[in-house]
């Protein structure tokens, strides 16, 4: 063991490890004695063990289907091979052939995790050197890929191809990815990965059979090989999913070459299937323009063709162009968890993370932010949260969460400052509403920026802010619960678990700030519409109520329950029940709608009294007391200030007794353009010139919400409590 380990101080992956980790990874290890022409391993072989030379030499090699071996390298001491079997567990993509007698140490698959999960520090050393290693002995290796490249057809029959459709494999696209990227930022010209998904693939192969799915294939990439040059690299990446390198290429050339290619396709016919039509959703994203880095310009392009999709398919889209498009429920189960998936990855790559939320922010908004800085920090990464309204008084414990986990928080007026690597935008409707500052205008600004959004307002002018592919919008109670679904789908990646040593993925924190949330916006469930919703409700509620009971020590003053956070939220300061009050004696009783209606003069008075932040949380208060007093519907309107805005605010809130009708359905009724919300509320706003008499605008609104409610088989289910 003594003398294994003198000799493995002298490699270069094991140079970083002291004494004790050198003793860990020794007594893993086996000694392999080797003799000159002995095959450790053929191509296709489970590949479950890593070697490193000691002394002799081995040969790595593929065979040609003319039968020859082509040589790709030489291993001699100090080098190590087969580390693809540590890290994918895949099977051989090469012979290993002894070429001088020798001596070999083996680490086996199953040893390297058990070193993982027992020691996560000493294996992340180790297979950070490794990939170091592994990604300069590819870079070196470029004279070989652009010889490849030059022999076009000839290299598409040798064994980096895709047998069935005779493009590269996903094996050589991934090689000469690196190659491109670094002539690209050498100083060349740029070079542009495009990623092509053919639309609605596995609709054909279901209808027609994957006979005719595999005939399809066949077209599409003869039009493929017809339409780009010869330098191009053109790779099936599985399925129907294929990249392209475009060296040499700008964006423009190659939207160009993408609708000249999707023109193509769309003039292909079967004879015996005349109906069939062939089109794609394209994702281009270039290096150096959009990014600078490998995994940077797979990650643009993704999203790139993330948002082609979104766009309705059949199109083209480029990283540059970040559009605003209205938001949608998920269309699948599949296409939520990609998101996920998705999110996940990004909290795994990036470092820094700055998290905002919308204007005048809300319990379920404030919540959100702290949920999701709580679940960043769990993956040690550094976490600024900025919020330009208070914190209530009621919330304060959400502030004292934040400084015992070492989470920045800023307030209005401070400094942001730069240099993140991702902007988290929460409970939000649309971009015009975030609570924005000049880093965060910057980062919105810049296409290279990664944004991740998760909120639950759908319908009206809801608008997505983020990444195409890293937008959590759904249909929920709350932001707080898309929050906990997002973290019960971590709890099973148990790699990532063991990868940053996190024990204790649903803390007492964690599960406190959801619950928060969770609570305050469905106002402990009662403001929900449908089944669905509630069964959700109760669901998530009830995972993070029972995490936050266990967490909590007996007899201790901290929250254990929902009703024990449901009561501190709803508690006014002495100044907000003064507020409260003033604007509950406008109260208008109706039959179906009850109002309160603030005027100019009387906006204007309570605004300078009390100010803005207060005036938009005491209005949501004093719609919810009308709402749950009629038993049907509550709605208050008031002016804004004219520092504020231009606008006249309303809210509309329905009882828990009122199930039957969906507000977002007023807006659509009322064609108004300029709000959003979910079934049990919404908010909207119109310009105060266009109305000219608040009470008769009112008195409108109320007309056609009660044709609305007589209209529903269900509208006379509402009911007085």
């Amino acid at each position: 063991m003594a003398h294994l380990r003198q000799i493995l101080t002298k490699v270069d992956i094991f140079s970083d490890l002291a004494d004790d980790e050198f003793d860990l990874l020794v007594s893993r290890m086996k000694e392999l004695p080797c003799r000159k022409g002995e095959v450790l391993f053929r191509e296709g072989d489970p590949g479950m063990e890593m070697y490193l030379v000691l002394s002799g030499a081995v040969r790595i090699s593929v065979r040609l289907p003319d039968g020859q071996a082509l040589r790709l390298a030489d291993i001699r001491e100090g080098n190590f091979f087969g580390e693809m079997a540590i890290i994918e567990n895949a099977p051989r993509s090469a012979t290993c052939t002894v070429q001088e007698d020798g001596m070999l140490v083996s680490l086996h698959a199953d040893d390297f995790y058990d070193l993982i999960r027992r020691h996560p520090a000493t294996a992340l050393k180790i297979l950070s050197r490794m990939l170091d290693i592994v990604t300069g002995r590819l870079a070196s290796t470029g004279s070989l890929l652009s010889e490849m490249v030059r022999w076009g057809e000839g290299a598409r029959k040798r064994s980096i191809t895709d047998e069935f459709t005779g493009l590269f494999n996903r094996r050589f696209l991934d090689d000469a990815l690196i190659s491109a990227v670094a002539r690209a930022k050498a100083g060349g010209s740029p070079t542009c990965l495009m990623m092509l998904d053919l639309d609605h693939f596995g609709g054909l192969n279901k209808k027609y059979g994957e006979a005719f799915g595999d005939e399809v294939l066949l077209a599409a990439a003869g039009v493929f090989t017809g339409t780009f040059r010869p330098a191009d690299i053109l790779a099936r990446y599985g399925g129907d999913e294929f990249t392209f390198i475009l060296p040499e290429t700008g964006t423009g050339t190659a939207l160009e070459l993408a609708g000249e290619l999707r023109r193509r396709l769309q003039g292909v016919r079967f004879d015996d299937r005349p109906e069939v039509r062939i089109t794609a959703s394209i994702g281009i994203a270039c290096v150096p323009d959009d990014c600078d880095s490998l995994d940077a310009l797979k990650e643009a392009a993704d999203k790139a063709l993330y948002a082609a999709k979104e766009a309705g398919r059949d199109g083209a889209v480029s990283a540059g162009s970040r559009r605003a498009e209205r938001k949608r429920e998920p269309a699948s189960i599949a296409e939520k968890n990609r998101v996920v998936d998705s999110i996940i990855r990004t909290i795994v790559e990036k470092d820094s993370f700055l998290l905002v939320g919308h204007r005048n922010p809300d319990e379920d908004c404030i919540a959100s932010l702290v949920a999701f800085g709580l679940l960043l920090s769990k993956f040690h990464k550094r976490v600024t949260i900025s919020i330009g309204g208070k914190v209530p008084d009621q919330l304060q414990y959400l502030l004292h969460i934040c400084a015992y986990n070492l989470i920045g928080f800023l307030h209005a007026g401070e400094d942001t400052p730069e240099g993140f690597d991702a902007l988290v935008v929460l409970d939000t409707p649309k971009p015009s509403m975030i609570d924005s500052n000049p880093t965060v205008e910057r980062l919105l600004g810049n296409p290279k920026a990664v944004i991740i959004e998760i909120d639950h307002h759908l319908e009206a002018d809801a608008l997505y802010a983020g990444d195409p592919c890293c937008r959590l919008v759904a249909n929920a109670s709350s932001t707080c619960e898309l929050i906990g679904f997002l973290t019960l789908k971590l709890a099973y990646r148990k790699d990532l678990l063991d990868r940053f040593g996190i024990t204790d993925l649903f803390s007492r924190n964690l599960s406190l700030s959801i619950l928060t949330g969770i609570i305050s916006d469905s106002k402990m469930g009662k403001f929900l519409k449908n089944k669905k919703e509630i069964w959700y409700y109760r669901r998530f509620s009830a995972i993070f109520e029972k995490l936050l009971s266990e967490k909590t020590r007996k007899q201790s003053s901290n929250f254990s329950s929902m009703e024990e956070i449901s009561q501190v939220i709803q508690n006014l300061s002495a100044i907000e029940r003064e507020c409260l009050d003033r604007i509950m004696k406008k109260r208008i009783t109706g039959v179906s709608l009850d109002r309160i209606l603030l005027g100019p003069r009387e906006s204007a008075w309570l605004y300078n009294r009390y100010g803005n932040e207060m005036l938009v949380t005491i209005t949501k208060e004093a719609t919810d007391r009308l709402a749950e007093e009629n038993g049907r519907l509550g709605l208050v309107a008031y002016y804004d200030a004219k520092g504020v805005s231009n606008f006249i605010q309303f809210r509309l809130r329905r009882s828990r007794y009122f199930s039957s009708l969906d507000l977002r359905a007023v807006l659509r009724r009322f064609a108004i353009k300029n709000g959003g919300g979910h079934p049990g509320a919404v908010g909207f706003r119109v310009e105060k010139d266009s109305v000219a008499d608040l009470g008769i605008y009112v008195a409108m609104l109320e007309t056609g919400i009660e044709e609305m409610i007589m209209d529903h088989p269900e509208g006379s289910f509402g009911h007085r409590p």
